[in-house]
């Protein structure tokens, strides 16, 4: 579901949050904390190898941080029965980057104020690729990002529980996770792909034949067996 016009709700099963964009895509951050119409969100931003920064070994879980104001959504909180929101001069006065003065904000502008934080997990994206994401799926690893925001932010500024901000993560970064996992699925049976089908036109110089279809039918094979494989 998406209020549009008010402050945006998360879609089924995240109704606890708001959205600063109005939309539910990438592109989406989860309010996590506020001071008078400025807003802090949070959103899943990546997962990458840490060979090319000297980490080898390790993958790098991150997310990004975004402060900006909202007057509808501050608006629409202040109208909830039974909200006592007093907000201060000051508060009306302060900057994007100065309302959360423990963040060092990378990128500031009159609309937004952003960075990137993140962890790093045992394991190489490129060759434990598999193990890396159960990691993240099982653990509590996009809690500890939620609540570190929330800590530097200031738990007196929360406005969305950190659990519910961590599984909207979970299902933010679904997408993408799922994806590096086809990847490697296809890396992995490849080399199996190639053999068979090079066996199967062995013979078929100038024939006629719909060998894409074949090739793609052989690939599919692969990817059944490899997938049944895994989850036995």
């Amino acid at each position: 579901m998406t209020d549009m016009t008010n402050g945006p709700v998360a879609r089924a099963g995240h109704s606890a949050l708001h959205l600063l964009d109005g939309s539910s895509s990438f592109s989406s951050y989860a309010a996590i904390a506020r001071r008078g119409n400025i807003f802090l969100g949070i959103k899943f931003s990546g997962l990458v190898d840490g060979s090319p920064v000297g980490a080898a070994g390790k993958s790098y879980l991150h997310v990004k941080l975004r402060s900006a104001r909202n007057p509808d959504l501050a608006n629409k909180l202040d109208q909830k029965p039974g909200v006592k929101n007093v907000i201060t001069l000051a508060e009306h006065q302060l900057t994007l980057d100065k309302a959360w003065p423990k963040f060092t904000f990378e990128n500031i502008d009159g609309e937004r104020a952003s960075l990137t934080v993140g962890m790093f997990i045992d394991g190489s994206l490129d060759g434990d690729t598999h193990a890396v994401i159960a990691r993240i799926k099982a653990g509590s690893l996009f809690l500890k990002l939620v609540n570190y925001a929330i800590d530097n932010a200031g738990a007196e500024y929360r406005i969305a529980p950190p659990k519910a901000v961590a599984a909207w993560l979970t299902d933010q970064a679904k997408p993408v996770l799922e994806g590096l996992l086809q990847v490697k699925e296809v890396m992995t049976i490849g080399p199996e792909v190639k053999k068979e089908f090079k066996k199967l036109v062995a013979d078929q110089v100038e024939t006629v034949g719909p060998h894409l279809q074949q090739l793609k039918a052989i690939y599919q094979k692969h990817v059944q067996a490899h997938t049944k494989g895994g989850k036995e």
